[in-house]
C-alpha cells in the first residue's frame, strides 16, 4: 500500500511512523498515534519518536481510558507478541496489556494485513519495541492532543482500535465475519454423552455444605402414657397379670356394669379399699387390675388408654388410703425377715396404683385440674416424698431384693413430677415468683436483648472509677458496697476488673505527673530492633490502673454538641467532664443489669452472714424468701411451700439419695449395645433376650435417677440459691463429675446410633401383651414403634444438664473435667439437638478460657456454636482477656466460702434438720469471749 492511498484513509488511527517528516496530511490530522505499528518499526526506516513530549503520552493515556473500550480481541492479540518468562520482571501488567507503554495498532485491511505478515519476526526483539515506546516523529510544537473540534467527534468515533474492534463495533464485526468451528464433527450419540459426562463433573465439582443428622426431639418431664406406662414393667412382671383378671371377676360379678356406671364403679372401688387396708391380698389385686385399665375389656390401645384415665381418677379420691396402705407394705419389706416374697409382690401392687395414679394425674393436670389438685394436696398431706426418700436412705446401708428399688426410684421420679410440676409448669411459676419479687423478665416477643450480669457490671464501675475517680457511674441495682475485707464472703463473688489485672503491671506506667497532663499523646513507642529477621507482636494498651491523664476537648461544657448530647442531666453545670463515650456506656450496661432472683437471694444472705460475724442480731420475721409468711396462698405459692417442707424434712437423707441415685447410674457400665446390622438371622437374637430386658430395665432406671436429682436441683434453685448449691455440693462430692462423663464416653462412639433405634431391644410390650386377653384388642393392635430412644436421650440431657449445673461458674470443679472432655462433647455435637447442645455448649463457654490456642482450633466448632446458639452478654470475654492466674488462685477460696455460707443457711433456717447431722447450737458460755481466747490458745 503506497502513502498516497494513506492519505484516503482520514478516519482511522494512523501512526507517526507512516508520516513523512516534510508530510502535508499531518497538518490535517486531529489525532495522532506516537506509536509505530508492524509494518513501519525500526526496521523499515527506523523512526524515532523522541521529540514528542511526556504530555502527549498523558493525553494518550487519557484518551485510551476515557474514549476506548478494551475487549477481549485486544487481550487475544496481545498474547501473539507476549516476551519470554525472563523478561516480564522488568515489565508491568499495565504495559503487556497495552494500556502504557508501546501500543501497538494493527490495521484490519487485508491490504494492511499483507504489510504487517512481510515483516520479519527477528525484527521485532524486546530493546527495540522498547527504544519505540519512548520516542516519537517529527511533530510542531502547536499541536495538541486535546484541541479537537466538536463537531469532528463523529468522524473519529472508531478511532481507538486498540488491536481490535471497541466495544460499539463488536455485534458488527461478528456479522460480517463467519465463525468457523475448527473442532472435530461428532454424532450425536457421541455428544449427549459428552454432555452428560460434562453435568456430572459440574455436580460433582460444585460446593454442597454438609448437613448433619437432626433430631426433632425435646427433653420432656412426661412424654404420655403411652410411652410412660410401659417403662414401669419388666418381662417378668407379666405373669402376674392372669392373676390380676381372675381376681377382679371373683370379686366384681358386674364387669359391665363397671364399665359404664361410674357409680357403681366407685362403691366397688371403696369396697375393695376397705377390704385391702385389713387384709392386704384381698382386694389390693382386684386394685390393681383395675388401676391398668381392666385390659381385658378393651379393644384398642385407645380405649384401654380411656380405661386407664377412668379408672385412676376415681382411685385418686382414695390416695389417702392408698398411701397407707403402701407405707405399710413397704415397710414389711424393709424391716420383717418373714414372707418376703409375697410382701415384695404385694409392694410391687401397690406401687404399680400409685405410680398410674400419678401418670394420669399429669396427663390430666390441665383438664382435671380440680381432681388433681386434691390428689396432689393427699400426697402431699401424707409426706409420700419424705417417706420414698427416707425408703431410700435406708436401702443404702441395708439393702434388701423385697424393697424393689427400681420400682421406688421410678415412682419417686413421677410423684416429683407431679407434686412440684414438669417443664411447663416451672415456667409458669418461675415468672409469678419473679414478679412477686420485682424482677424484670424478657418479653415474650422472642427476641431476648443482651444484658449484663452484676460481676461484670461491677467490675466495669471499678474501671471507670480508676480512669475518672470522680465519675459517679450509675448503680445499676447493685446494692451499696460494704467492707468485707475480712469477711469469708468476700470469695463467693469476685469482680475481675481490667485494673486489677495482671496485664496491668506489664504495661507502662504514664510519664506526665497527674497533675500537670500533656496537652496531647505521646507517640507510639519506637518499634525498632536490633535484628530485623526477628519480630515480635507489640500490643500498645493504656494502663488501666492509672486515671486518664488527658483532659477534655470541652472543660467548660459550654459547647453546643456538648449540651446535646450530655447524658446525666447536669448540662454544663457538671463539675466532672467526662468523654461523651464513657457515659454512654454507662447508660447502657447499667440499664441492661440481669438481676436475676438467685442473684437477690444470695445478696440478702450474704448480708445475714456478714452481720453475724459481726454479732448482730438477725431477724427472720421478715424473711422475704419464706413463702409461708405470704398472705395470698395461690397455686404457685403453695408449690414452693412443697419444695420447702421437702427440704426441711429430706435435709439429713439427701446425701445417701444422691449416693444410691448415682449407684443405679454407675451399673449402666456393664451394658453392651448390639446393633441391628449385626444380626440378620432372628435365632441368633433370641438368646441375647434376657441380657436385653436387662439394659433396658437398668437404662429406664438410670433416666428415673437422673430425672429426680435435675428436678430436686431444678426447683430448689427457683426456692433458694442455697439449696440447689448445697445439693450441688452433694453431687460434687459423690463424684458425679467423673460418673458422668465415664458414662458419656461409653456411649460416645454408638451414640448416633443408640438414638435412632438401631441397637437390638427386647420384644416385650405392655400394649402387647394386654392385648392377648382379648381378641379384638388383638386384631386391632399394630406394633408403634417410635423414631427416638427416648429414655436415652433424656438420660443424655439429664446429665449434661445436671453437669453443667453442678460444674457451673466453679472454677475449682471446672478443674475436675477430664482432659479430653473437649474430644468427647464433638462427637455429641455430631447430632444437632438443642436439649443436648445447650449443656454442651455452656461447659464449653465456661472451659475455653482455660485452655491453649491448640486446643482452640482444635474445638473451634464447639467455640463457633456458642456464638450460634448460645445467648451472650453486653460484655463477653470469655474466649480471651479474662483473668486466668486470678481465676485459678481464687478458685479454692471461693469453694471455702461456698460451703460456709452454705453451713450458716441451713443452720439458721433448718436448725432441727442439722441437728440430725450433728450440729447444734452453743450455749451463753460457750460463745462468751474469754472461752473463745481459751480456743484460741488451746486451752
Amino acid at each position: 500500500m503506497v502513502e498516497k492511498e494513506r492519505t484516503e484513509l482520514p478516519s482511522r488511527s494512523v501512526s507517526l511512523g507512516n508520516l513523512r517528516p516534510k508530510s502535508s496530511l499531518k497538518n490535517s490530522l486531529n489525532f495522532f498515534d506516537d506509536t509505530s505499528t508492524r509494518a513501519h518499526s525500526v526496521g523499515n526506516g527506523g523512526i524515532e519518536l523522541s521529540k514528542c513530549g511526556d504530555e502527549r503520552k498523558h493525553d494518550l493515556n487519557n484518551m485510551l481510558y476515557f474514549k476506548a473500550s478494551i475487549t477481549d480481541g485486544m487481550l487475544n492479540s496481545q498474547r501473539i507478541k507476549r516476551k519470554p518468562a525472563g523478561g516480564r520482571s522488568q515489565e508491568s501488567f499495565r504495559a503487556r496489556s497495552g494500556i502504557e507503554g508501546s501500543v501497538t495498532t494493527v490495521a484490519c485491511g487485508a491490504e494492511e494485513q499483507d504489510e504487517v505478515n512481510n515483516v520479519g519476526s527477528n525484527e521485532f526483539d524486546e530493546n527495540k519495541e522498547l527504544q519505540e515506546s519512548s520516542g516519537g516523529g517529527d511533530v510542531d510544537d502547536d499541536f495538541r492532543l486535546g484541541e479537537i473540534g466538536e463537531g469532528e467527534d463523529e468522524d473519529f468515533a472508531n478511532v481507538d482500535e486498540i488491536d481490535g474492534p471497541i466495544s460499539a463495533n463488536i455485534q458488527e464485526m461478528n456479522g460480517t465475519m463467519d465463525e468457523i468451528d475448527y473442532n472435530m464433527p461428532v454424532d450425536a450419540e457421541f455428544q449427549k454423552s459428552l454432555d452428560e459426562r460434562a453435568a456430572e463433573i459440574d455436580k460433582s465439582s460444585t460446593f454442597r455444605p454438609i448437613s448433619i443428622p437432626k433430631v426433632e426431639w425435646s427433653l420432656q418431664d412426661f412424654n404420655g402414657l403411652g410411652i410412660v406406662v410401659p417403662e414401669w414393667f419388666c418381662a417378668s412382671d407379666f405373669s402376674f397379670f392372669p392373676i390380676l383378671q381372675a381376681e377382679f371377676d371373683k370379686k366384681v360379678f358386674e364387669s359391665d356394669k363397671f364399665l359404664n356406671d361410674s357409680k357403681f364403679a366407685s362403691n366397688v372401688i371403696s369396697r375393695l379399699v376397705k377390704n385391702a387396708l385389713v387384709n392386704p391380698a384381698s382386694g389390693l389385686l382386684a386394685l390393681t387390675y383395675i388401676s391398668l385399665g381392666t385390659f381385658a375389656s378393651a379393644d384398642s390401645v385407645d380405649r384401654h388408654m380411656e380405661l386407664i384415665r377412668r379408672n385412676n381418677l376415681m382411685l385418686c379420691s382414695e390416695v389417702p388410703n392408698l398411701v397407707e396402705l403402701f407405707k405399710t407394705i413397704a415397710v414389711d419389706c424393709r424391716d420383717n425377715s418373714e414372707n418376703l416374697k409375697e410382701s415384695s409382690i404385694l409392694l410391687f401392687y401397690s406401687s404399680t396404683i400409685l405410680y398410674f395414679i400419678c401418670s394420669v394425674c399429669i396427663d390430666l393436670r390441665e383438664e382435671n385440674f380440680r381432681e388433681v389438685q386434691d390428689t396432689i394436696a393427699s400426697f402431699d398431706k401424707a409426706e409420700i416424698l419424705q417417706f420414698l426418700t427416707r425408703y431410700i436412705e435406708h436401702w443404702r446401708w441395708n439393702s434388701r431384693l423385697s424393697m424393689r428399688i427400681r420400682n421406688i426410684i421410678n415412682l419417686l421420679y413421677k410423684l416429683l413430677v407431679l407434686q412440684f410440676g414438669d417443664r411447663n409448669l416451672h415456667k409458669r411459676t418461675k415468672e409469678y415468683i419473679c414478679e412477686l419479687h420485682g424482677i424484670k423478665r424478657s418479653n415474650n416477643s422472642g427476641t431476648r436483648q443482651c444484658t449484663i450480669s452484676p460481676l461484670h457490671y461491677h467490675a466495669f464501675r471499678e474501671d471507670i472509677t480508676a480512669r475518672f475517680p470522680d465519675y459517679v457511674t450509675p448503680t445499676g441495682g447493685l446494692p451499696a458496697d460494704g467492707d468485707n475485707s475480712n469477711s469469708l464472703s468476700q470469695f463467693l463473688e469476685i469482680p475481675r476488673s481490667k485494673v486489677k489485672n495482671p496485664m496491668n503491671l506489664s504495661l507502662a506506667v504514664p510519664e506526665q505527673h497527674l497533675a500537670t497532663p500533656a496537652p496531647s499523646p505521646p507517640d507510639s513507642p519506637s518499634t525498632m530492633q536490633a535484628n530485623p529477621n526477628f519480630r515480635t507482636r507489640k500490643s500498645f494498651q493504656t494502663n488501666m490502673a492509672y486515671p486518664c491523664l488527658y483532659p477534655s476537648d470541652d472543660e467548660d461544657g459550654k459547647d453546643e454538641l456538648s449540651e446535646r448530647i450530655e447524658l446525666n442531666g447536669n448540662g454544663g453545670s457538671s463539675d466532672v467532664i467526662v468523654p461523651y463515650s464513657i457515659q454512654e456506656a454507662s447508660k447502657i450496661l447499667s440499664e441492661n443489669v440481669d438481676i436475676k432472683l438467685s442473684v437477690k437471694q444470695l445478696w440478702h444472705e450474704r448480708k445475714l452472714f456478714m452481720m453475724t460475724e459481726r454479732g448482730w442480731k438477725v431477724d427472720l420475721t421478715s424473711d422475704p424468701f419464706k413463702y409461708s409468711l405470704e398472705k395470698q396462698q395461690t397455686k404457685e405459692i403453695e408449690i414452693m411451700n412443697r419444695i420447702d417442707s421437702y427440704y426441711a424434712n429430706c435435709l439429713p437423707s439427701l446425701n445417701s439419695l444422691v449416693f444410691v441415685l448415682l449407684q443405679t447410674v454407675e451399673s449402666n457400665f456393664t451394658n453392651i449395645n448390639y446393633r441391628h446390622a449385626d444380626f440378620t438371622d432372628d435365632d441368633k437374637i433370641s438368646p441375647l433376650m434376657p441380657r436385653l430386658e436387662i439394659n433396658r430395665t437398668k437404662e429406664i432406671s438410670m433416666r428415673s435417677s437422673l430425672g429426680i436429682i435435675f428436678l430436686l436441683l431444678k426447683w430448689f434453685k427457683l426456692s433458694h440459691i442455697l439449696k440447689f448449691e448445697h445439693f450441688a455440693v452433694l453431687l460434687n462430692d459423690s463424684r458425679y463429675v467423673q460418673i458422668s462423663t465415664s458414662i458419656l464416653s461409653k456411649n460416645a462412639d454408638d451414640y448416633t446410633d443408640c438414638i435412632y433405634n438401631r441397637m437390638l431391644s427386647p420384644s416385650t410390650d405392655f400394649w402387647k401383651h394386654c392385648s392377648n386377653f382379648n381378641p379384638i384388642y388383638q386384631q386391632a393392635y399394630a406394633s408403634n414403634t417410635t423414631d427416638y430412644n427416648t429414655v436415652m436421650l433424656s438420660s443424655f440431657s439429664y446429665m449434661l444438664k445436671i453437669l453443667r449445673k453442678v460444674i457451673g461458674n466453679k472454677t475449682e470443679r471446672l478443674k475436675e473435667l477430664p482432659l479430653s472432655v473437649g474430644t468427647l462433647f464433638k462427637k455429641y455435637y455430631r447430632v444437632f439437638n438443642l436439649d443436648i447442645y445447650h449443656p454442651i455448649l455452656r461447659i464449653v463457654k465456661e472451659l475455653t478460657p482455660f485452655k491453649n490456642k491448640r486446643w482452640k482450633s482444635e474445638h473451634m466448632e464447639l467455640i463457633s456454636g456458642v456464638f450460634l446458639y448460645e445467648r451472650l452478654e453486653l460484655v463477653d470475654n470469655w474466649v480471651t482477656g479474662k483473668d486466668i492466674s486470678g481465676e485459678l488462685s481464687d478458685a479454692c477460696g471461693q469453694e471455702i466460702a461456698l460451703r460456709a455460707l452454705l453451713q450458716f443457711y441451713n443452720f439458721l433456717h433448718y436448725e432441727t434438720a442439722m441437728g440430725d447431722l450433728g450440729y447444734s447450737q452453743r450455749n451463753n458460755a460457750n460463745t462468751s469471749l474469754l472461752n473463745r481466747e481459751a480456743e484460741y490458745i488451746g486451752m
